[in-house]
């Protein structure tokens, strides 16, 4: 059975919303390719490539939400310091 490694799943740069974004992409054209052929014909390592993609696809949920978390705090020290830098202007 042939075993399609020349477009590995492993990109290790996730430090980014569009990094996750391409992951993602790159993931989705794997599957399409595989499924859009005339006649599906499972092969044999089917199963165990589908657990990882199962894996790989929380671990990008899980980092989507770390970097989701950074953004929010991000946004919230925004927030103060502009806050702080409205009390410091005289008020009129």
């Amino acid at each position: 059975m042939k075993n399609d490694n020349s477009n590995p799943l492993v990109s290790l740069n996730f430090s980014s919303r569009d990094s996750l974004l391409n992951a993602n992409s790159e993931l989705i054209a794997q599957l399409q390719d595989r499924l859009k052929a005339k006649r599906f014909r499972p092969q044999e390592g089917d199963g165990t490539k589908l657990a990882y993609i199962r894996v790989y696809l929380q671990a990008l949920q899980v980092q989507n939400t770390i970097l989701k978390d950074i953004e929010l705090d991000e946004i919230k020290n925004e927030i103060e310091e502009l806050k702080e830098a409205l009390k410091c202007q005289p008020k009129k």
